[in-house]
C-alpha cells in the first residue's frame, strides 16, 4: 500500500520534476560546455583528467606527461579508479563529444544524483512537495556552482554515489546498495571513512531493526579494513622512491593517517578549535572557515540544530576542509564543498518532514530554498567572497561576460585542428585541455619531443610561468630556426617543428 501511495505522488508531481531538470540540466550543461568552449578549463585538473581517460580508455596506465613529475601516473596522485568506470561511455560518445565527454558524464550524475535525493526524500516522508522542494535545494545551493570552476573532478563523481546509495539501502536492493560502496570505495581516498558516518545516520534510522543494524555493522567493518588497507597496501603498491603518496595534507595532525587518529585522541580541544581558527597562520586566510560555515548555516543548515545527530555525517567531510594544510579548502571555492551541497539536502527536507504543523514545514521548505538563492547569487559577486581573487565568472552564466571573449573563439578551435590527434604537443594551461587527449601533451614550457607548440596569449594563462618568464621562453622557440610558426593570430601562436609537413590552413577556416 504504501509503495503504491509513493507511486501515486511520484506521478502526479512528474511535470513539476521534469521541469526542475530540465532547467536546470540546461543551466549546468550550458555552464559546463560553454566554460571549456571558452578556453577557460585548465590544465590542472581538467587537461589531466582528460589524457588520463583517454589512457585508460586505451586500456593503459600511462605515466601522465602533463604533471612535471616524469615518472607519475594519475594512480600515484589519487588512488582512484573513478574515471576507469566510464571506459564503455569514452567509446560510445568521445567520437562525438571529444574533450567535452567527461563534463557530459559529471554533469549528468549530478542531475541524476539529484533526482534520487528527490526519490529519497518521497520515500522517507511520503510528501512529494517535500521531494520537490529538495531537488530545488539541491541544485540551489552556491556549492553546485562553485564546483564549476573546478571543472571536473573525482571528488564531485564520487559524491554523487551517496545517494544512490542511501536509497538502494533504504529500499532494500542490497546487491545494488553493494555495488555502489564498492564502486564509492576505489573512487576516491575519503570514501571509507565517510561511509563509516554515513552508515552510524542509517542505524539511528533502523535502530530497531536487527537485520539491517547486521548490515549496516558489515558495511562499516568493510569500510575500516578498507581503509587500512588502503593505505598500508594498495597506495604503497603504486609508490615509487620517486613519487610517494602525497596527498595526506595534514601537518597539524602528523605525517600520516594513524598518527593524525593518535592526535585526535590526545588533543580533542585543539583539534576543535582548528574547526574554526585558521591554524596556519597566514593573516589574508582569516574568516575563510567562518564563511563557509555562515553561508550553509543562512543556507538551511540551521535546521540541523533541531536534530543534531545528523552533524554525525558531516564530521569526516568537515573535517578533512577545515584540518588540511591548503586555505582554498576550508571555503566556498571551487569544489571543495561538493560532499556538503551532496548531503544537505536530504538532511535538511528529513529533518522539516518531523514538522508536525503541516503549515511551518512548507513555510519552512520554501524559506530554506529561498535562502540557498539568496546566498547563492551574493556569493557570484567576487567582492562579497574572502577569496576574491578566484573570480565567479565561470560559476554564473548569468554574469554578462560569460558569453564574452577576448578574441575569435570560433577561429581559435578551427586553428587547433591543424594539428593532428596523434601529434606530441607542448601547450599553455588554457589549450592543454582541448587537445589533451593524445598520448604526448606537455605543459609548455616543458617541450621534450613536442612536434607542435601551442599557446595562448589572451588572459595571461601560463601556469607555471609568470608572464615575463613566459614571454622569454616563448621568444626562444620563435626565434629558433628549428621552428616555424603556423599560427600567429586570434591570441593564439602555434609553432610547429620544420621537418614536418605544412597543412594548407585555408582549407579548414
Amino acid at each position: 500500500m504504501k509503495q503504491y501511495m509513493i507511486k501515486r505522488l511520484l506521478t502526479n508531481h512528474k511535470f513539476y520534476i521534469y521541469c526542475s531538470l530540465i532547467i536546470f540540466g540546461i543551466i549546468f550543461f550550458t555552464t559546463a560546455i560553454i566554460n571549456h568552449y571558452y578556453f577557460r578549463t585548465f590544465a590542472f585538473d581538467y587537461g589531466t583528467y582528460n589524457f588520463v581517460f583517454w589512457d585508460y580508455s586505451h586500456f593503459r596506465v600511462s605515466v601522465c606527461p602533463i604533471y612535471p613529475d616524469k615518472t607519475m601516473t594519475f594512480l600515484q596522485d589519487h588512488f582512484s579508479f573513478t574515471l576507469m568506470y566510464f571506459i564503455p561511455i569514452y567509446w560510445l560518445l568521445n567520437w562525438l563529444t571529444g574533450t567535452y565527454t567527461l563534463l557530459i558524464i559529471q554533469t549528468t550524475l549530478i542531475l541524476l544524483s539529484g533526482w534520487i535525493v528527490y526519490r529519497l526524500i518521497v520515500l522517507k516522508t511520503g510528501e512529494a512537495w517535500l521531494g520537490l522542494a529538495a531537488l530545488l535545494y539541491y541544485f540551489l545551493l552556491q556549492g553546485r556552482y562553485s564546483t564549476f570552476t573546478g571543472d571536473v573532478n573525482i571528488a564531485v563523481i564520487s559524491a554523487c554515489m551517496v545517494p544512490f546509495f542511501i536509497y538502494f539501502f533504504e529500499t532494500k536492493r542490497y546487491f545494488a546498495t553493494s555495488i555502489i560502496f564498492v564502486l564509492a570505495l576505489f573512487s576516491r581516498e575519503n570514501m571509507p571513512v565517510w561511509f563509516i558516518f554515513i552508515l552510524f545516520i542509517l542505524m539511528i534510522w533502523h535502530r530497531k531493526e536487527k537485520r539491517v543494524l547486521f548490515i549496516c555493522s558489515i558495511y562499516i567493518v568493510s569500510s575500516i579494513i578498507f581503509f587500512v588497507v588502503l593505505f598500508k597496501f594498495f597506495i604503497p603498491l603504486f609508490e615509487t622512491p620517486e613519487k610517494t603518496y602525497n596527498l595526506f595534507n595534514y601537518s597539524a595532525l602528523g605525517a600520516n593517517p594513524s598518527s593524525a587518529i593518535i592526535f585526535i585522541l590526545k588533543h580533542p580541544v585543539e583539534v576543535f578549535r582548528m574547526f574554526f581558527e585558521n591554524h596556519l597562520g597566514q593573516q589574508e586566510y582569516n574568516g575563510v572557515k567562518l564563511e563557509f560555515y555562515r553561508v550553509y548555516l543562512v543556507s538551511g543548515g540551521f535546521v540541523l540544530f533541531y536534530r543534531p545527530q545528523y552533524f554525525i555525517w558531516f564530521i569526516p567531510i568537515v573535517a578533512q576542509k577545515m584540518l588540511n594544510d591548503f586555505p582554498i579548502r576550508w571555503g566556498i571555492e571551487w569544489y571543495y564543498s561538493i560532499e556538503v551541497v551532496t548531503i544537505l539536502p536530504l538532511t535538511v527536507f528529513i529533518i522539516l518532514s518531523e514538522i508536525k504543523s503541516s503549515k511551518l514545514k512548507y513555510v519552512l521548505a520554501a524559506a530554506v530554498c529561498i535562502l540557498a538563492l539568496k546566498v547563492t547569487i551574493n556569493k557570484t559577486n567576487p567582492e562579497n567572497r574572502k577569496m576574491a581573487w578566484w573570480g565567479t565568472v565561470k560559476e554564473n552564466i548569468f554574469d554578462k561576460n560569460f558569453f564574452k571573449s577576448e578574441f575569435d573563439v570560433k577561429k581559435a578551435h578551427d586553428y587547433l585542428k591543424l594539428i593532428p590527434a596523434d601529434a606530441k604537443v607542448s601547450a599553455t594551461e588554457r589549450i592543454i585541455p582541448q587537445l589533451s587527449q593524445r598520448q604526448y601533451i606537455y605543459n609548455f614550457p616543458k617541450v621534450s619531443d613536442a612536434e607542435y607548440i601551442v599557446a595562448m596569449s589572451a588572459g595571461n594563462h601560463y601556469y607555471p610561468l609568470n608572464n615575463e618568464e613566459f614571454s622569454n621562453e616563448i621568444s626562444k622557440y620563435r626565434s629558433n630556426p628549428d621552428w616555424n610558426i603556423l599560427v600567429n593570430e586570434n591570441s593564439l601562436l602555434i609553432l610547429k617543428k620544420k621537418h614536418l609537413c605544412f597543412y594548407n590552413r585555408s582549407t579548414l577556416l
